[in-house]
């Protein structure tokens, strides 16, 4: 009986010893752990890009890389929110809206002296004021005042210039047309057409990476809301080309190519009141 006993102790206690040693801190002694997911974030490609001057929206490297001195973080929006319009080259027309209003075709040259995006800066005003946003016109018909198209830069940047003295604007909007033909400037989305809009950027003077950063953020903005709406960003340096467009004047400005020739004036609203309701989801209600 006392050997019994012996051995049934023996055995028991070499069936608790390994259970005994597996709970000392050794090394080897750790509890697996399923790894942690990884996390990707995916970028949607640009679409419609049919211009060789297109580029890719985001921001260059060298913008990417310095985020603590984001020029739009950096500048701090007034209330009220202050917008400017200009419209260098003021008798770009739409050939729609002319034939409309005067009935020609044949003689359409693309630019008319009365039925011109010039002459559409009400519409405008009206969409920018409905999203809470005040704004303003630089009340100088550059072309209507003799300049020439490769003349009109040099001829309103004077004009300018002196505004900018008087009064802190929070983002300004050089208005242009485009003058590529439909397919590249109209969006048929979800049975509604609208007339895209494209980014232009003069790479060449030292404060441009705040024009482009602007631009990208609205540009990303607008297809965000509508995608497709914005063509992106046209950057343009180098020969034969103007490569300031008197965006050294603000780091704050902004050249966009509001629709093509062919664009109508339903397909032109529609726009203005997307890029309207963009500005403010982009710079003002991001600032309160």
């Amino acid at each position: 009986m006392e050997k019994m006993k012996r051995l049934s102790f023996l055995l028991l206690f070499l069936f608790v010893l390994p259970i005994a040693i597996g709970q000392l801190p050794f090394p080897n002694n750790k509890v697996a752990t399923a790894p942690e997911e990884q996390k990707y974030m995916v970028y949607a490609a640009p679409q419609n890009v049919t211009e060789e001057e297109l580029v890719n929206e985001n921001p260059d490297p060298d913008l990417s890389a310095e985020p603590d001195l984001d020029p739009i973080q950096q500048l701090q929006p007034s209330t009220p929110f202050n917008v400017l319009m200009l419209y260098t080259h003021s008798h770009e027309s739409y050939k729609p809206i002319v034939e409309q209003t005067k009935g020609l075709t044949a003689s359409y040259d693309h630019y008319d002296d009365q039925t011109n995006i010039f002459s559409m800066q009400d519409m405008m005003k009206n969409y920018l004021q409905l999203n809470g946003i005040t704004p303003s016109v630089l009340d100088f018909d550059v072309m209507g005042n003799g300049a020439k198209l490769n003349q009109s830069y040099k001829i309103v940047r004077p004009v300018l210039a002196e505004q900018l003295t008087k009064q802190k604007y929070d983002l300004i909007l050089d208005l242009h047309r485009d003058s590529v033909p439909a397919k590249a400037t109209t969006l048929v989305r979800d049975g509604e057409s609208y007339a895209k809009i494209a980014f232009v950027v003069g790479a060449e003077h030292s404060g441009y990476k705040s024009n482009l950063a602007y631009a990208t953020k609205l540009s990303e903005q607008l297809n965000q809301m509508v995608p497709g709406i914005s063509r992106g960003i046209i950057k343009k340096e180098g020969e034969k080309v103007n490569g300031i467009y008197n965006q050294d004047l603000s780091p704050v400005m902004l050249l966009i190519e509001f629709g093509g020739i062919d664009n109508n004036e339903q397909e032109l609203e529609r726009t203005m009141a997307v890029l309207a309701k963009a500005i403010a989801k982009a710079f003002v209600e991001t600032a309160i």
